[in-house]
């Protein structure tokens, strides 16, 4: 997804009142699929301007930025340009915040109106990872369809308790087992990403929707509900079809017990250069198996 921009224009009343560490903020504005809200700050001597985005789950916006406020006459403004990646930071919105836009003394002789203060983002979006079109629907219109309700995050999925029991033993416990759960209409499933969820699903119900954007959240998915033909359909992928670099499939591969996709990786590695390539800047993060093999690789060359 390329080629994208709109511009967010606001004009924020009565901003000279605004106290030390004082805010004010937009209504949010949908564009391309994501809620985008802009917000200015009294931070000490300084106007400070921020530009909001709730991107979710392992979703990346990659952003040109060029913020500007206006004059009182028109005639005057101050601009700044800056690339920005809009990530899921464990937060509900992710923010690029100018600290020092102009002095608030500046902005209050300079550029106010009557109170009023004119501000416009521009938004040029260069990529955006992780927002392809969901290729199947899990929303209310299946409820006829389904037996249970799984809650992730503000998403609620319609599914049949039976279908997933089938693929994975988690499910087979949590809807079938001698717990509280499994009598409840409506389960909330925690410490996951509701993107990947719906990913994870559709690759269960037989869609084609693994690819280099979606892989690794479904594999995290896969794996904390132990769905091991999700997990093999994200290893056959990786393996024979994606174009990630070697050194995070091996990454995946040791995150995921990918065997084959290990071999495959480790094949691929000729000298002592292709190793450094690999190794993360913290050995201890990689899969001391893994890690252990390379070093027996480095050892083989001359």
């Amino acid at each position: 997804m390329s080629g994208k921009e709109f511009t967010l224009r606001y004009e924020f009343e009565n901003v000279g009142e605004l106290g030390a560490e004082e805010i004010k903020k937009t209504p949010e504005e949908e564009h391309f699929g994501v809620k985008w809200r802009i917000q200015i700050k009294h931070w000490g001597d300084y106007l400070a301007l921020f530009l909001y985005s709730n991107v979710a789950g392992n979703q990346n916006i990659h952003t040109n930025l060029t913020p500007k406020i206006f004059s009182k006459n028109g005639e005057k403004t101050r601009s700044v340009s800056e690339s920005w990646v809009f990530k899921n930071r464990k937060r509900d919105w992710d923010s690029l915040c100018w600290s020092r836009l102009t002095g608030w003394q500046t902005m209050k002789n300079e550029y106010l109106d009557d109170g009023k203060l004119e501000v416009e983002i521009h938004v040029k979006i260069k990529k955006m990872i992780g927002f392809r079109k969901e290729l199947r629907s899990f929303g209310e219109e299946m409820e006829q369809f389904s037996d249970v309700i799984l809650k992730v995050e503000d998403r609620k999925f319609y599914v049949l308790k039976l279908y997933l029991s089938t693929h994975s033993p988690y499910f087979t416990t949590l809807f079938l087992g001698k717990f509280q759960e499994s009598e409840k209409s409506e389960i909330e499933l925690k410490d996951i990403y509701s993107q990947d969820f719906q990913y994870y699903l559709e690759v269960l119900y037989g869609e084609n929707g693994i690819d280099d954007d979606t892989v690794e959240g479904i594999l995290s998915v896969a794996d904390m509900f132990d769905t091991p033909l999700s997990v093999k359909k994200c290893e056959d992928y990786l393996v024979k079809e994606s174009k990630m670099a070697l050194k995070k499939k091996l990454e995946l591969a040791g995150n995921y017990r990918l065997d084959k996709l290990k071999k495959m990786c480790l094949d691929h590695i000729k000298s002592r250069a292709d190793i450094r390539s690999v190794i993360p800047k913290n050995p201890g993060k990689m899969d001391p198996v893994i890690l252990a093999e390379l070093l027996e690789k480095s050892l083989a060359f001359d």
